[in-house]
């Protein structure tokens, strides 16, 4: 059996040190480092005797949640979407007599440490792409269900929503209010993910309406003078009227950006949300928005997971839930 100590010598660290990444407490060790011993862990094949004893009348009512921290100035809950999903999910892994823990992730080692030292029934992956996938399958065989992942690996479970139709579905009423001059904010919008597929459906409505979204009207939501690209881009000659993001979170961002800059919403500027989270309605004006019944994604989860612990030889599925406009009063008609 492998030991902290075995560990410790094979680092070249101490069994204290050891220790201390292994409960997840790196505060005063480098990144590096604690990178370092959890693969030097996984490649010896250790897993925690104490989490492996403290759990071992419970393992099979256990279901993982993992999702990426990758954010070191917030935690990944701070996200409303991610605290309402995973609110829901655990109400309903709760109904059915298990219980949900929710897991940070840096990178593969922490997912599969995670899974192996808890020795859990399941687990949820919120937005995993292809290069882990791949290996998260091929490590573990416990039943994995997958969330807003667009993975080209057909084997995989996945419950996501029409990312590309909300997109469409926001530039068509934005379009039909008569805004044609617009701009959408968001994070970056990298590989084959949902931030893409929002981009993509938006702009090719516009495209397919004879209008053409310049590259500088993308913009992303990390930028730390969000009011002051604000105000350049609705001051002008020829103004940018409506706005399309990826999150009523970064709606509100946009609403608190505007207010600072003097400008009013939506009389100088209108501006589209995604989700409906419960926030959206309690914002002044109450956001417009594409809302994805976050409850009924979480009870198709659950139950998906369910129906694979109960018999893992169920084939993979792919779900993909409708989206709707959920109008409000952040849009004027010009």
């Amino acid at each position: 059996m492998v030991t902290l100590k075995d560990i410790a010598e094979q680092a070249g660290v101490s069994s204290m040190t050891v220790s201390r990444v292994m409960n997840g407490k790196t505060k005063d060790v480098s990144q590096k480092t604690a990178q370092r011993i959890k693969k030097i862990a996984e490649e010896m094949g250790y897993v925690p005797n104490s989490s492996a004893r403290a759990l071992a009348s419970r393992a099979s009512r256990l279901i993982a949640a993992l999702l990426s921290d990758y954010d070191e100035e917030s935690a990944p809950l701070e996200d409303s979407y991610n605290s309402s999903f995973f609110g829901e999910l655990a109400r309903q892994i709760q109904k059915e007599g298990y219980d949900l823990m929710i897991h940070y992730v840096k990178d593969y080692t922490d997912i599969n440490y995670s899974l192996k030292s808890w020795n859990v029934a399941g687990a949820v992956f919120l937005g995993m792409f292809d290069e882990n996938i791949k290996k998260i399958q091929k490590d573990n065989t416990i039943p994995l269900i997958f969330t807003d992942s667009y993975s080209s690996i057909r084997s995989i479970t996945n419950v996501g929503i029409d990312d590309y139709q909300g997109g469409e579905t926001a530039a068509e009423y934005l379009l039909k209010n008569g805004h044609r001059n617009l701009a959408f904010i968001g994070p970056a919008a990298v590989g084959n993910g949902v931030i893409m597929h929002r981009l993509q459906g938006f702009c090719t409505c516009l495209r397919d309406n004879g209008i053409s979204m310049p590259p500088e009207h993308i913009i992303d939501s990390g930028t730390e003078h969000l009011e002051q690209m604000l105000e350049e881009l609705c001051r002008g000659s020829d103004p940018v009227t409506g706005i399309f993001t990826t999150s009523d979170f970064c709606a509100s961002r946009i609403y608190a950006a505007a207010y600072q800059a003097g400008l009013g919403i939506p009389d100088d500027l209108s501006v589209i949300g995604f989700d409906d989270i419960r926030m959206s309605r309690y914002l002044t004006p109450p956001l417009t928005t594409i809302r994805q019944d976050i409850k009924k994604k979480a009870d198709v989860v659950c139950q998906l997971l369910m129906k694979h612990i109960k018999n893992q030889d169920v084939p993979a599925e792919n779900v993909v839930l409708g989206v709707e406009l959920k109008e409000r009063g952040s849009v004027r008609k010009i």
